[in-house]
Formats: C-alpha cells, structure tokens, sequence
C-alpha cells in the first residue's frame, strides 16, 4: 500500500469512529416558501451509514422533511474539544428522506437502537401516534479533519473517502 493509500485508509477508520461518537445530528431542511430551517435530532445510524432519526409531527422539521423528502444534516464536533474553531472536525451528507412504517421488521430493529440511546423515555414514545421513524439516506458526503483536510464520502455503503485537493 503506498503513502497515500496508508493516509486513506486511517482517515477512513477516523471518519467511522467519529460517527459513533455523538447521539444527535443538526438537520437542515426547507421549510414554507422554499426557507432553510434549522434544527436538531437524536439518531442512529447503520453499519451501511443510513442515519434514523424518531420525530414528532409536531416539530416543523418533521413536516419539512415529509413534505420536501430532503435533508441536510452534520455531525459536528463540540467546540471544546477543537483544536481551532475555524477548523471543527465535521461530517455532513445530503440526503433523501424516507418513512419506515410502524411495526414493520425495520422498524423493530431500529427501534431497539433507540433503546440503546433514550432507554425507558422510548417506551413513551413509541406509543405516542405522532412520532415517525424516519431513514436519511446519504447520497453524498463530506468529512472535515482540519485545514486542508476535506474527503468526499460516497459509495454504497457511504464509506468511500477521496480527499479534496483544490490544486488538482
């Protein structure tokens, strides 16, 4: 494997650890008249890097999201932990949005990650007829190390890095 290979290769193992590092995504989507809102929710993601996240109809988001079918969403590190706040390590994807029915197989599995995540509150949930499972599909991606540091994420699975070089 030469350098850059080895470097890709570390960056790759980098970006699937920081995913499992956070409980909540920011979300953006588009609201009335075509405006861009701005939000956040607890999630779960796959080992194929499908993100879930459960949202109450109440929420604009949610109606956002039903009504447009596209999100934007970024996971990024806290401000505490950057080495610069110009340069916070990020991963962001542009996505398509889908309903999982209730009660259906995906839904079950899903929903036992939640457990993992929100424990006893999610048995409240679930039976709160409001709440919709919803799977952000990536369809492409970026994750953001430092400086200079920028990797387009792509592939099936999501998990294909190619550094960005502006020189090339």
């Amino acid at each position: 494997m030469n350098k850059s290979a080895t470097q890709l290769a570390k960056i790759k193992v980098e970006y699937l650890k920081f995913l499992t590092k956070f409980s909540s995504l920011q979300l953006s989507t588009i609201g009335e008249n075509g405006r861009p809102e701005s939000s956040y929710a607890p999630f779960v993601v796959t080992q194929n890097n499908q993100f879930y996240i459960y949202v109450s109809a109440l929420a604009r988001h949610t109606n956002n999201l039903l009504n447009d079918g596209r999100a934007g969403i970024m996971i990024i590190e806290a401000e505490e932990e950057a080495d610069n706040i110009f340069a916070r390590k990020r991963a962001s994807f542009d996505c398509d949005v889908e309903i999982v029915e209730r009660e259906t197989e995906d839904w079950r599995i899903i929903m036992l990650m939640f457990d993992g995540l929100a424990g006893e509150l999610m048995e409240t949930l679930r039976r709160l007829q409001d709440f919709q499972l919803l799977r952000l599909l990536p369809k492409s991606g970026l994750f953001v190390t430092g400086f200079g540091k920028a990797y387009r994420i792509s592939g099936k699975r999501m998990d294909d890095l190619s550094h960005i070089n502006p020189q090339k």
